[in-house]
């Protein structure tokens, strides 16, 4: 019997409590940043630690940018490799560093992805990302593995993302849970790698420890089940408590959702930012322009796809359409953040508590101007 993925990379079996030494050790200004505080007692192995600043780019509050000070400061402290505007963290190291059988940790929820490339990663918590940086290695269990045979291919318009969110909400995430998931078979292999990374990238939103792409899955594993990417249509996932596991995921398909109005849009990031995806918008979007009070955000994934677009000259067709291109960055944790209702409340009337009370306090205040003015303002 041969051994799982993560098994093989670990050399041990599951349930063997191993010492783990990772290739590269990932801080950025996301949450690992927060690591940096609770190192007292020097690092080893600096060679093997990345800093990203890739998260608030530009930093867009004081907060903020104290974090990328501090985080400027550790990397001159201890000689780090401090990387910026170069885009998604998670792109560039699969673009540039991570290789098969590499072991990646961070405090990111997304270390999945690296499993499309036949490396480990894993998130860990800030106390174990400070204890990594200053020991150089941490100690685990390995855990069991489920193994799923994907079958099918994509159809029509569906995307990677598409399915990802209809697995999620078509399967018992409890069966997942603390362990790792191998996805095979001829569905994974009709993917292209950006659909696998993407694919894999989601996988932390079912409570498993990591996930591999394997062309020939092998081992003794907990559970088996399949998977039809032919059954995947365009889908959304419906609004949730972020980061909360839940036995099944909320979502729809897109043709059941027509007539919702929606306010604003991001396409970009480690999960819609790439060349491929960049182009398929700028198909959709040539010759027509956005609709009147719809944000849209256009954030490329890397620098170089930043680059390649220009050149390509889809930056241009996403200007004319009335888009918004911001930096290549993980910009949709910030755009998200800045929205939260918290920060909207403290903008509101004093007449008002929720977003559309101030709106309908605001048009009252308008439409009750003396008509003279109401006519100058119009």
């Amino acid at each position: 019997m041969g051994k799982t993925a993560i098994e093989q990379i670990l050399n041990g079996v599951a349930g063997e409590t191993v010492t783990v030494k990772p290739t590269y050790v990932v801080v950025n200004d996301g949450e690992g940043h927060k690591a940096v505080d609770l190192v007292e007692r020097g690092i080893v192995n600096r060679d093997s630690i990345i800093i990203f600043f890739d998260h608030d780019v530009p930093t867009g509050t004081s907060e903020a940018a104290a974090v990328v000070g501090k985080l400027e400061r550790f990397s001159q402290e201890y000689g780090i490799r401090y990387i910026q505007s170069k885009g998604t963290g998670y792109q560039v190291m699969l673009d540039e560093f991570v290789k098969p059988g590499d072991i990646v940790v961070s405090a990111g929820r997304h270390n999945s992805i690296y499993g499309a490339d036949g490396a480990l990663g894993l998130n860990v918590n800030v106390e174990q990302l400070a204890h990594v940086m200053m020991k150089g290695s941490l100690q685990m269990q390995i855990p069991q593995t489920v193994k799923i045979t994907v079958k099918g291919s994509l159809q029509g318009k569906a995307s990677a993302m598409d399915a990802f969110i209809t697995f999620l909400g078509d399967t018992v995430m409890e069966n997942f849970s603390g362990r790792a998931l191998e996805f095979t078979g001829e569905g994974m292999d009709s993917m292209t790698k950006p659909q696998r990374e993407t694919f894999l990238s989601m996988v932390a939103q079912t409570g498993a420890v990591t996930a591999f792409y394997q062309k020939e899955a092998q081992g003794q594993y907990a559970r088996e089940m399949e998977f039809d990417l032919g059954t995947v249509v365009p889908a959304a996932a419906l609004p949730s408590t972020l980061y909360t596991y839940k036995p099944t995921y909320d979502y729809k398909p897109i043709h059941e959702l027509a007539g919702i109005k929606l306010n604003q849009g991001y396409i970009g990031g480690y999960t819609g930012g790439r060349i491929e995806d960049l182009r398929l918008a700028a198909e959709m979007f040539k010759g027509k322009h956005i609709a009147w009070g719809f944000r849209l955000c256009i954030s490329p994934v890397t620098s170089d796809v930043y680059l390649q677009a220009m050149d390509e000259g889809l930056l241009e067709i996403f200007i004319d359409f009335g888009a918004q291109i911001i930096a290549p960055a993980n910009t949709a944790s910030t755009v998200r953040a800045r929205a939260s209702s918290d920060t909207e409340r403290r903008k509101l009337p004093q007449e008002a508590t929720t977003i559309r009370e101030a709106l309908d306090v605001r048009i009252q205040k308008f439409i009750s101007l003396p008509r003279p003015l109401w006519r100058q303002l119009r």
